[in-house]
């Protein structure tokens, strides 16, 4: 199967679409002939022309999804002249914007892919009110590269890092933005000596530089930088803490899926592509709001528990990810 992936690709894999199309990328090209074009790329005629050269039986648009990429997809489509299956996965909950307003949706129903991947319901219920084919398709994470560590390990990893080996670590990994509900840090950092907050900021986005320096000034330690090695960090660390509000992250965030394969203890907010796939307890913890999270916070600190999120995660690894894209496709052109 000829397969052409568009999407944002890139050496540094510093943002979740990023991470999304190379994983992708890599699994199916394991089975398949797979052609990447960057949408960067889009209005270039080298783009288009490398589309047409390599005469796909699918394209696949890996964004939000917005506008621009149904009209990609149809475009493409008409160019390449041939019956090709066409694509798309709703990532995001900027999708919603496009989904709700009246006039776009009607658009996107006329424009509409052979099937769109989703990992919300409210969005799948909006697409099939409006005649588009879904199919639930999840994240997935490296679970090779992200597993538990010895105390041994954790121990090495903190000194070479400069982090305390008598603080307990929580991380978070994510852009330094309002949205991602970054604030409560503040108030954890502030709460008890014993702990060390560590953020690790994404180089892609610009950082909110008040918020920046509040998480300084209240003693949380903040990379803003890319790790290539960022498992070690997730290593070293003894919970993860994942605040933001709806619209502040992709549905399904890569970076609680690395936690959980470190097997570390996971604090989330109630994202729609957390909830629908894992049930809560054994070390995940969801909560509504920070008054909640640190209700609950309290209570974890409290006693001693093993976690064990990891064994939650093994089904969603990326190879198990990218054997059930193939058969989507597989299905699309089967006429299934």
């Amino acid at each position: 199967m000829k397969i052409c992936l568009l999407g944002v690709f890139s050496n540094d894999l510093n943002e979740g679409y990023k991470n999304i199309a190379f994983n992708l990328s890599k699994q199916l090209s394991k089975n398949h002939d797979v052609c990447n074009l960057d949408v960067k790329d889009v209005f270039s005629i080298d783009f288009w022309k490398q589309i047409k050269d390599f005469n796909p039986n699918v394209i696949h648009y890996l964004t939000a999804p917005t506008l621009s990429s149904f009209i990609i997809l149809k475009l493409a489509k008409i160019f390449i002249k041939r019956d090709v299956k066409l694509v798309i996965s709703s990532l995001h909950p900027y999708s919603l914007k496009l989904l709700n307003n009246s006039v776009l949706k009607r658009f996107v129903s006329l424009l509409k892919p052979d099937i769109i991947l989703t990992q919300s319901i409210e969005v799948e219920t909006i697409l099939k009110e409006i005649g588009c084919r879904t199919n639930f398709l999840s994240n997935g994470v490296d679970t090779y590269r992200f597993h538990p560590v010895s105390i041994k390990i954790k121990e090495e990893l903190r000194q070479q890092y400069g982090i305390d080996k008598e603080k307990f670590v929580i991380l978070h990994v994510g852009h330094i933005r309002d949205i991602r509900g970054l604030k409560i840090f503040n108030r954890i950092q502030k709460k008890n000596e014993n702990i060390q907050v560590v953020i690790v900021s994404s180089s892609y986005f610009e950082i909110d530089k008040n918020l920046y320096r509040d998480l300084l000034n209240s003693g949380c330690i903040v990379w803003n930088k890319y790790f290539e090695n960022i498992e070690e960090i997730f290593a070293l660390s003894d919970c993860y803490i994942f605040p933001a509000s709806k619209g502040g992250s992709i549905f399904m965030p890569l970076s609680v899926l690395e936690a959980m394969s470190s097997n570390l203890p996971v604090f989330a907010t109630k994202y729609e592509g957390l909830i629908e796939n894992f049930e809560e307890g054994n070390g995940l913890v969801f909560f509504e709001n920070e008054e909640d999270l640190l209700k609950k916070w309290t209570e974890f600190n409290r006693g001693f528990f093993r976690p064990d999120t990891r064994d939650k995660i093994m089904a969603y690894s990326w190879e198990h990810i990218g054997k059930r894209l193939g058969d989507i496709y597989d299905n699309l052109l089967s006429g299934e």
